[in-house]
């Protein structure tokens, strides 16, 4: 059946400006982001496709913090990568609407990016968001924002940010069902219908996405349909001018037309269909100016990424090289992530080389992180050596990826040496200084989380954590005797010790795959250890270890004491939720167990555990107006991810929104 069009309004170029309209800005207002896990070679990449390369032009360096404090609250963790890659390019304009060029972002694509940067508030805007290789892109939107803010010296509203980074991740979520397209066009369309409209109930809202979903012959889950219809909900609580916003939803809902035209002449084979709905479309709506000369989506690079680029536009005339790249990849409905980009190890200072993931990179350099979704993974300096004068791709006995072996080892003083090709000896599991020799354990192999730090920020997490975790480069660890212990910052003492020999309440086990896919070493240990009670809200710790709280499988070497109290902090918000995990035997199928909801002395009256599956946890309440317990019942094995959300008393504003995820034995 031929598919149905909505009628499109007329479009105008909208004057209006995200500032006050006598600005006129100039290139020397651009601002660049670069991704802080780069090496020098990908930056230098990235800057010659954006054509800026020895400008004098004003950088932001995006830290995967600057991610987390942006999509923490929306985006699944185990959905998204482990480092930041992904720049951008961005350069406010008077006119023209928004118009977005993308290079090597697989998840999120150019028209979702235009779509969801004017629902943040941005007017007009020419925007290059690029990585070296192929990335989810889930970078890209942080570092525009932070970069438009910079250029043009105001703050977008919060509020707007907020629906924003929602309106991404749905767009994406329902994507994975229906696909990139027709996600793209049922969420343009109703965000256009809401914001001209006058909705006045949740009802006004389920007519418009029924209608909208029938026009483009759209079939959602219920799933799908409740994650539009909340991001709906909180698009008609905000103050949009829909004259301001009108040429970029316009020209997103005529790209996704074209491109939605050309999949059904490819599935059907009717390319006379395809020419007559096109026929149809330019007689309902006026084409949109098309990007100035001198924009800056007209002055890439094409060549300076490599062949196989993908890229993607808003105007697909400033693809200039359509031979070897893939304009407008809006097809995919399952996407497959070679490296996601965002959330990595915050403290981590291994320059991007040491993960070796590039084009070239083999299959198996997928990242889906799965274990260790809710805590901060950094790797010391001391592990990673960046003074080591090695080349590039192979730090600290890093195992490439390609397979084959690194050509720098460890001294017994846990320094790199670099190793001649004949000295050169694969290794899939250790970091030893000499075959047969047993590394002593120091703070130096030990990487903690949570973690808060200055290189990352100084993460602050939700209050209720009560797992910690020590990663280890290696493969040889066990528990020891000694102890952990939490110390609270204010006043020295401890809150709590663990014995790490302690089998309910501290665990050592192999790193997962995923796992050491996400920190990219070659084989690790990590030692989980459970609290009996989650750190207290808005509050301060520092963890210390004795001396013997590891040993070496084979009993050669013990750990030693790590009581420097600037080695582990952790800083805790006001906010908290935590669920009962001090057993190291975990949570298994039929199980029930205590929590905490953590609010009171807040701002927040009320909350709510939400968009949790009731297959796979129950729960015996789920709306709380103070701090209190309740329980849950997790009903079957697998991964199962809900969310608790904190609302004020002045009209329910959500003031704070925490992911939760539990595997299930």
């Amino acid at each position: 059946m031929k598919r149905k069009f909505l009628a499109v309004l007329t479009s105008a170029i909208c004057l209006a400006a995200a500032i006050p309209s006598a600005s006129v800005f100039a290139d020397g207002q651009k601002v660049l982001t670069l991704g802080a896990d780069l090496d020098a070679q990908q930056k230098n990449a990235i800057l010659n496709y954006f054509g800026v390369n020895g400008q004098n032009i004003q950088t932001l360096t995006i830290t995967n913090q600057d991610e987390r404090n942006h999509l923490g609250s929306y985006v699944p963790l185990e959905q998204i990568g482990t480092r930041t890659y992904s720049c951008a390019l961005v350069s406010p304009t008077n006119s023209g609407g928004i118009q977005v060029k993308t290079a090597n972002l697989s998840w999120v694509t150019s028209n979702m990016i235009a779509s969801t940067l004017s629902t943040s508030g941005v007017v007009n805007c020419d925007v290059l968001a690029a990585a070296p290789f192929e990335v989810s892109g889930t970078g890209a939107l942080t570092g525009i924002l932070m970069a438009y803010e910079s250029a043009v010296g105001a703050t977008l509203d919060t509020a707007k940010k907020e629906v924003a980074t929602q309106e991404l991740i749905t767009t994406t979520t329902i994507a994975n069902n229906i696909g990139q397209v027709e996600a793209t066009e049922i969420v343009n369309e109703s965000k256009m219908q809401v914001i001209q409209g006058d909705v006045v109930s949740d009802n006004d809202i389920d007519i418009i996405i029924n209608e909208v979903a029938d026009q483009q012959n759209i079939s959602l889950t219920d799933e799908d349909r409740d994650l539009l219809r909340e991001l709906l909900t909180q698009i008609a609580q905000q103050d949009y001018d829909y004259e301001q916003m009108k040429e970029t939803l316009e020209r997103v809902e005529a790209n996704m037309d074209e491109l939605a035209a050309k999949q059904e002449a490819d599935e059907n084979n009717a390319a006379e269909n395809a020419a007559q709905d096109a026929a149809e479309q330019a007689e309902q709506t006026e084409t949109p100016e098309t990007v100035a000369p001198d924009s800056i989506l007209n002055q890439t690079n094409e060549s300076a990424l490599g062949d196989a680029v993908i890229i993607d536009a808003t105007d697909p005339s400033t693809i200039t090289t359509p031979e070897t790249t893939a304009p407008q990849t809006e097809t995919n409905s399952s996407i497959d992530i070679v490296s996601t980009d965002s959330y990595s190890d915050p403290n981590a200072e291994v320059p991007a080389e040491n993960t070796d993931i590039n084009a070239e990179a083999p299959v198996e350099n997928t990242d889906v992180p799965a274990e260790n979704v809710d805590v901060n993974v950094d790797i010391p300096a001391e592990n990673t050596d960046m003074n080591a004068e090695a080349p590039d791709e192979n730090v600290d006995g890093y195992i490439d990826l390609s397979g084959e072996s690194s050509d720098i080892s460890i001294d017994e003083n846990g320094e790199a040496i670099t190793l001649t090709p004949e000295e050169t000896q694969p290794t899939d599991d250790t970091q030893m200084p000499e075959e047969n020799a047993v590394a002593p354990i120091t703070a130096a192999d030990m990487t903690f989380a949570p973690a808060t730090s200055a290189d990352n920020g100084y993460t602050v997490y939700a209050a209720g954590q009560n797992e910690l975790t020590v990663y280890f480069q290696r493969s040889d660890i066990t528990a020891g005797t000694g102890m952990l212990a939490v110390n609270n910052s204010a006043d020295g003492s401890i809150v709590e010790t663990v014995n790490l020999n302690d089998t309910m309440k501290a665990a050592v086990m192999p790193m997962t795959d995923e796992e050491l896919l996400e920190k990219g070493w070659g084989a690790g240990t990590k030692a989980v250890v459970y609290l009996s009670n989650p750190l207290a809200q808005s509050s301060s710790y520092y963890v210390t270890l004795t001396e013997d709280a590891f040993m070496t499988t084979d009993g050669a070497s013990h750990s030693e004491a790590v009581t420097d109290a600037s080695l582990w902090n952790i800083q805790t918000s006001e906010y908290g939720f935590a669920i009962d995990k001090t057993q190291s035997a975990g949570i298994t199928a039929g199980m029930t167990v205590s929590g905490q909801i953590m609010m009171d002395g807040t701002a927040a009256t009320y909350a709510c555990i939400e968009n949790a599956d009731p297959s796979m946890v129950t729960f015996d309440m789920g709306e709380f107006t103070a701090s209190g317990s309740f329980s849950a019942t997790f009903n079957m094995p697998g991964k199962t991810t809900f969310q608790v959300s904190f609302y004020d008393a002045a009209g329910g504003n959500l003031l704070n929104t925490i992911n939760y995820t539990v595997t299930v034995k």
